[in-house]
């Protein structure tokens, strides 16, 4: 049996991985604060909780968005982009449990 033997540059890259999956929930956060101003001026009248509540459902939106990334990444047989995305998106979905939780 015959494995293929793919050249570096199809495997993708860690670091491409990391920083293309940061970029879905952050343009939910912004989108977020641009449909909703108030939330930046602070004369909101959410409390906090519900802050924390609508963060943890935006940063979840561009979680879902990383999970269609990494598997049109794996298709395409670009590993370690794949992993990229994968750690990065961990590291996006612990911080947002911190928060809602813990803060």
């Amino acid at each position: 049996m015959e494995f293929r033997n793919f050249p570096s540059h199809h495997k993708g890259s860690l670091a491409k991985g990391l920083l293309v999956a940061l970029i879905p929930p952050l343009l939910a956060i912004i989108g977020v604060l641009i449909k909703y101003p108030v939330l930046i001026s602070g004369q909101s009248s959410l409390t906090i909780s519900e802050i924390k509540s609508l963060f943890f459902q935006v940063i979840s939106l561009g979680l879902i968005i990383n999970v269609i990334l990494f598997f049109f990444f794996i298709n395409r047989d670009q590993e370690q982009t794949a992993k990229g995305i994968l750690v990065s998106s961990l590291v996006i979905l612990i911080i947002g449990v911190i928060n809602k939780f813990l803060l």
